[in-house]
């Protein structure tokens, strides 16, 4: 097994379906590790869109493609009719991925040295999955226009050119290939995939005429650029992640066990998992890792400093950790297995009226598992009520869903997906008897998604439980995950939506809560009740009723409805 850090910026999974023997179906994330981490800018917004464009390309300039794929979105808000902001976020996003994929080190090292025949084979098998398993029936001249578009950026990207040894080529010779791209994306005539391979041929030719580029690099332009033209969720996977991703299924993994932010002196750590080396060796949430075996990481990407931090199991790594107190120190840490939790609390937090909490963080292959046991240790501390936290809950396997849905449920439907490709359109019911039969409150807020949108829409549905918080994520497409023939990689592909048992789509919408929960505010003075809306402090920690007002307002609706019944 491969080592692996995670960290929610850039990996957070979010899987679905069903288990086969050559694919694996998974609904996606909020965040996906092609986009960049949302964030709040410091700077004021700008007072025209002229000024705003110009702060943009002030970020363009200096490589800053995140930040201005930030700027640009904040200037679509206030003008969104403006056309070419919508054009510079998709060539500062290209720009963006295309970093990050040779920030990789198996594209780099495995991909990019794949011969001409091997690499124009997974191109191949690439369209020949859209075709068949894509939720929707795509044409294929759109996706060979998009890897030309993807080239022109390439072409003018210096990581591409450094790292393919092209980075001495004189300005004309760039150009001319450029102008030759050009006129064959604007001549572009590719009905099938056959077409499709001789325009990829064709422009190898002219990249290897012009600039001796190799063909590999060109292929995996278009490779990638198939897949970005579809949808936000459908990416083309390295070897990497990959393996990471797998890793992350079965909920265990080589590393730290730390979940990482980019922050601007180093990296934040946001999470620490229970029982992982970084937590026996005493690293807590807000700590920043300052120095990686004495080398800063300041100004590091977040996929470069988490490179950083891998290595094999049983290897040792020295960090350098700044903690809140401005107190340097310096930890010896081993690398190890880590198993990763998905039930992260489970508690009796009201023993008077029998109030049991659990915080549910992933649905993985052992969630089911985790979740009987945890519950039947709080029955056994006198549960008689639960309060399910869905909140900042990605999702997972789509079976692990259906199946704590159902010991909830007695009958009926739970969720149903539809898709093209066989075995993509069913409907998941209740099988069996609910085995657990106490009342329920489900919290969740705008990065509950997938998974947890199943499983939250599926109780309300069937009124089995009160739902309440802040409406929730809205992804309702199902993605399967495809080893490659071709190569030691996969493809994240949008195989089917999903729908509620009450047929509502999730897709946009998400799962409006029964009780909707406002952040960013303090609640009002003397304001005690529990009302289809109410507002709190979103200064919280989840968990603990004193200090997590969504809790403290579950508690007092789960005493409510205790009372109420006796």
């Amino acid at each position: 097994m491969r080592s692996l850090i995670s960290y929610k910026a850039a990996w957070v999974f979010s899987l679905a379906l069903s288990w086969s023997s050559n694919s694996v179906a998974w609904s996606t994330p909020p965040q996906d590790t092609s986009q960049p981490a949302s964030t709040k800018s410091s700077t004021p917004a700008p007072a025209d869109p002229e000024t705003a464009l110009q702060r943009a390309l002030d970020l363009e300039r200096k490589r800053n493609w995140s930040a201005a794929i930030h700027a640009y979105d904040e200037a679509l808000e206030h003008w969104p009719s403006r056309v070419e902001f919508n054009h510079r976020r998709r060539l500062c996003e290209t720009h963006y991925k295309l970093t990050r994929r040779y920030q990789d080190q198996s594209f780099r090292n495995i991909l990019l040295r794949l011969p001409r025949d091997k690499a124009l084979a997974l191109y191949d098998e690439l369209l020949e999955r859209i075709q068949t398993h894509y939720v929707d029936p795509v044409p294929i001249e759109p996706l060979v226009r998009r890897g030309l578009d993807n080239m022109e950026v390439a072409l003018r990207d210096a990581e591409f050119l450094r790292a393919n040894n092209v980075s001495n080529a004189s300005a004309d010779q760039i150009n001319r290939l450029r102008e030759e791209l050009k006129w064959r994306r604007y001549s572009l005539y590719a009905t099938d995939r056959a077409a499709a391979k001789s325009e990829v041929l064709a422009a190898c030719t002219l990249s290897s005429q012009t600039l001796h580029l190799a063909s590999a690099p060109v292929i995996l332009e278009f490779a990638f650029a198939a897949c970005d033209m579809l949808d936000d969720y459908t990416s083309y996977l390295t070897p990497d992640k990959l393996e990471d991703l797998y890793a992350m299924i079965d909920g265990n993994f080589v590393g730290l066990g730390i979940e990482l932010k980019l922050d601007t002196e180093g990296l934040r750590l946001v999470g620490v998992i229970r029982g992982g080396p970084a937590s026996e060796a005493g690293l807590k949430v807000g700590d920043q890792i300052a120095k990686v075996d004495g080398v800063s990481v300041r100004g590091l990407s977040l996929d470069e400093a988490a490179g950083r931090l891998q290595g094999a199991e049983g290897t040792t790594i020295e960090l350098t950790v700044l903690h809140a107190s401005g107190k340097a120190e310096i930890y010896r840490i081993v690398r190890r297995h880590v198993e990763v939790d998905s039930v992260a609390q489970a508690k009796i937090i009201d023993p008077a009226n029998g109030i049991a909490y659990i915080q549910l963080t992933g649905f993985q292959k052992n969630s089911t598992e985790e979740l009987e046991n945890a519950i039947s240790q709080l029955k056994r501390e006198g549960m008689k009520s639960l309060v399910l936290d869905l909140r900042g809950n990605p999702g997972g396997l789509l079976n692990v869903a259906v199946e704590i849905a159902e010991r909830f449920i007695d009958k009926g439907v739970i969720v149903s997906t539809r898709g093209r490709a066989p075995g993509q359109t069913q409907v998941y019911r209740a099988q069996a008897k609910a085995y657990w039969t106490m009342p329920v409150t489900v919290l969740i807020d705008r990065d509950s998604a997938s998974a947890s949108e199943i499983l939250a829409g599926a109780l309300k549905d069937h009124n089995r439980a009160t739902i309440l918080g802040q409406r929730s994520y809205g992804k309702g497409s199902v993605q399967s995950i495809f080893s490659l023939r071709s190569a030691p990689a996969g493809l994240k592909l949008t195989t089917a939506k999903f729908y509620s048992p009450k047929n509502r789509p999730y897709s946009e919408q998400g799962v409006e809560p029964d009780i909707q929960v406002r952040l960013d505010a303090k609640p009002a003075a003397g304001d005690d009740g529990i009302n289809s809306e109410h507002t709190v402090s979103n200064d919280q920690v989840f968990g603990d009723p004193q200090h997590d007002a969504v809790l403290d307002q579950a508690l007092l609706y789960a005493k409510r409805r205790l009372n109420a019944v006796r």
